[in-house]
């Protein structure tokens, strides 16, 4: 296999770089593959592109896409058209080309892998290029993932530098604004490696998504989506939210696996438009590129594709990286171009995996390399490293911007990580009577709402208890309040101790204590009360000896509300101490 990349800005270029020596040579291959990465999506400008190639080397397969952004010989270059030409010794390629209305995708993504599954021949993986602008390609890959095959997929969607609403995919004379292109990869001397990473830290609270319509989040917390933005950064809702936005992209844990989420429009309601799917009651933080970190991690990632000896490699690394990095992002991408030729673009959402595990991603770098045949020594005489005289490392200057951003994060993500411990020990504090270490009235208050709409919607069932210490004044007036607060402590720990995994335990007020106990009938109630009730009689509370207790018992009746079950309640607990204390008495 060899590959050659080219940078071209008019067709009279193309038509040297096809009539040189370097492309004629290579005329015996058994196939060719030309990628074509367009900044400019005038569509006669790409059918030109195509048609000139496909005149040239009519037995190439031409794929291609829009882009916000080229790299060739690991270096970004930027409102260029990218064309790549890899000549393959043994290998066969194959290309779908599939048009798609919104609505559809899933079943596009079920045609386009049938297709591939139709190939009688070993399959070494599938380029796949989409439009995520104008299609749900999450859906799309829902659909190939109805296949449970095992080669690899990789790819990218198509960009658009000038605007958001317009991409282009397309196939030698074929050219599509909503669709996907495969190339299936066939042969059994094909090797393959693909990789990913992303480099992105969270820095925000946890918060939920509350409500979805497609790609479109409407609610975060039960709030207008863009609030979390206005919120943590004062971005504006306008033209420019997608370029402002670019850097701070929701991260989430799927499956294992943590994801982006680049937000693109914003709309009149303030929901956040995404070029890739979230779901309803995923947990998600906003994030931002660590340049140290991706930096660090590229560093792994070109070890390890130099242990695979590729002939070839191809990057589809997020636009956002780009703007993150400035002119930093060829420290990760250049040193590709040292072990082998290095192509790609800049994308609007990076695609990897295997058909039944197919991931939607962003924010990330995906790296595929090739070889033909098995691990081999070879000279890189293809490779045309530009700018490649490293920089001088013990320049004071060098990389500020990455080191200042790379502090920054640092210390955001310390300030982040100190409040988050400081919420938790706020809500325990807000939650929690100081006495007892049970909960208090505000919390109990919060679960008996909870409950009684449980109750309410699927007929459950719903006991409440309510306990208070004999004779418990005669204590403070006998020993002092600091041994009364004793006594109470010594109860919470018996009903803590003794508390059902279903329960909800919370000092009520004073010396009184409510148990909330869903899904009991009375005749467990009672035997639950009564077990209580024995366990404190028998306790030697220090300095005060046995206590006794009573205990009324109340369950849900349909009509009831919060306010009538607790009187049921109470009125129960009067009855017991006005027939002799120490019992347990119920109103059903």
């Amino acid at each position: 296999m060899r590959h050659l990349s080219y940078s071209i800005k008019n067709i009279k270029e193309l038509e040297e770089i096809l009539s040189s020596t370097e492309i004629k040579a290579q005329g015996n291959s058994s196939s060719i593959l030309v990628q074509v990465f367009s900044a400019n999506t005038d569509e006669e400008w790409i059918e030109e592109a195509t048609s000139s190639i496909s005149k040239r080397l009519p037995q190439a397969v031409i794929v291609g896409a829009t882009t916000v952004g080229e790299v060739i010989f690991g270096k970004t270059y930027t409102n260029s058209t990218a064309i790549g030409f890899s000549f393959f010794d043994i290998t066969t390629l194959h290309v779908i080309s599939k048009e798609c209305d919104t609505t559809q995708e899933f079943d596009m993504g079920k045609v386009i892998v049938n297709e591939i599954s139709t190939i009688d021949e070993h399959i070494a993986g599938v380029l796949l290029l989409s439009t995520p602008l104008n299609i749900d390609v999450a859906s799309l890959l829902e659909g190939i993932k109805t296949s449970e095959s095992s080669y690899p997929i990789f790819g990218a969607g198509a960009g658009n530098y000038s605007s958001m609403d317009n991409s282009l995919v397309f196939s030698n004379q074929w050219i599509k604004s909503k669709g996907a292109v495969a190339v299936v990869f066939t042969g059994e001397e094909l090797q393959i490696d693909y990789r990913t990473y992303l480099g992105w830290k969270p820095l925000s609270q946890e918060m939920t998504i509350t409500k979805v319509e497609g790609m479109l989040v409407k609610t975060i917390d039960n709030r207008p989506a863009f609030e979390v933005y206005d919120k943590y950064l004062g971005l504006p809702n306008d033209e420019s939210f997608f370029l402002n936005v670019l850097e701070f992209p929701v991260l989430l844990q799927r499956d294992g696996e943590e994801l982006a989420r680049v937000p693109v429009f914003v709309d009149e309601d303030g929901g956040i438009q995404f070029v890739a799917d979230i779901h309803e009651g995923e947990k998600i933080r906003i994030g931002y590129g660590d340049p140290d970190l991706i930096i660090n991690d590229s560093a792994q990632m070109h070890q390890l594709v130099q242990k695979f000896q590729p002939e070839a490699i191809f990057l589809f690394t997020c636009g956002c990286r780009r703007f993150l990095m400035q002119e930093l992002v060829e420290l990760e991408t250049a040193p590709f171009q040292k072990v082998a030729p290095t192509f790609g673009f800049y994308t609007y959402g990076e695609f990897l995996g295997t058909p039944s595990n197919l991931q939607l991603l962003n924010s990330t770098m995906v790296i595929v390399s090739f070889r033909e045949g098995k691990t081999k020594i070879f000279s890189n005489s293809s490779a045309k490293i530009v700018n490649d005289t490293p920089k001088d490392s013990s320049d004071p200057y060098l990389n500020k911007h990455g080191r200042i951003i790379s502090r920054l994060v640092h210390f955001v993500e310390a300030v982040t990580s100190e409040l988050a411990e400081k919420n938790v020990e706020l809500n325990q504090l807000y939650v929690t009577d100081q006495l007892t270490g049970l909960y208090n009235r505000h919390k109990l208050d919060e679960v008996l709402l909870y409950e009684f709409d449980r109750v309410q919607r699927y007929k459950a069932s719903l006991g409440l208890i309510i306990l208070d210490i004999d004779h418990f004044k005669e204590v403070n007036d006998t020993y002092g309040h600091q041994v009364g607060d004793d006594v109470l402590s010594s109860l919470s720990k018996i009903l803590r101790d003794n508390a059902r995994k279903s329960d909800t335990v919370g000092r009520w007020g004073g010396e009184e204590f409510l148990i909330i106990c869903p899904e009991s009938d009375l005749k467990g109630l009672i035997q639950y009360a009564e077990k209580l009730r024995k366990l404190i009689e028998g306790f030697p509370f220090d300095k005060v000896g046995h206590k006794t207790s009573c205990f009324g018992l109340a369950m849900y009746q349909e009509g009831d509300t919060i306010e009538t079950i607790i009187s049921k309640a109470d009125k129960a607990l009067y009855k017991a101490k006005n027939s002799g204390r120490n019992r347990v008495e119920s109103v059903y």
